[in-house]
């Protein structure tokens, strides 16, 4: 089967995804962040995004099964709920860092959650765009 634009951005959501995931798993081992440990629920949302995107891609390309579109609209909103949780966890930290507590190191760990943000919420914009094409071309 050919593969259309919905798989290619499929594939780049999910990717955007792991971007998002690895560089917030980063993050909390900063200096800097190490006392806010990890969050299940960035974590678990994330990664549940990604596995709902992998499942998505392959039971569209097996053929069109009836409760497929659900996975292709559960992931943003997955991706969606990890990125404001990230941001709620982290804004303190961010505005302490950007006011009182500005040097290297710490702007430096405050890199990888905007980073992880940042990629929760490309994915997720990726992911609605996505869920409006087809995976496979006719």
């Amino acid at each position: 089967m050919k593969k259309s634009a919905g798989f290619f951005m499929t594939v780049l959501s999910a990717a955007a995804a792991a971007v998002g995931a690895v560089a917030y798993f980063l993050n909390c081992g900063t200096n800097y962040f190490v006392n806010l440990g990890l969050n299940p629920v960035v974590m678990g949302c994330a990664v549940a995004a990604i596995l709902c995107q992998a499942a998505y891609l392959v039971v569209t390309q097996k053929g069109q099964a009836m409760w497929s579109d659900i996975l292709a609209v559960l992931p943003p909103v997955l991706l969606m709920v990890a990125a404001i949780t990230l941001v709620s966890t982290r804004v303190n930290g961010i505005a302490a860092i950007m006011t009182f507590e500005n040097n290297a190191q710490n702007m430096a760990d405050l890199t990888s959650a905007i980073v992880g943000i940042a990629g929760c919420l490309i994915a997720s914009v990726i992911g609605i765009a996505a869920a409006f094409f087809d995976t496979t071309a006719e």
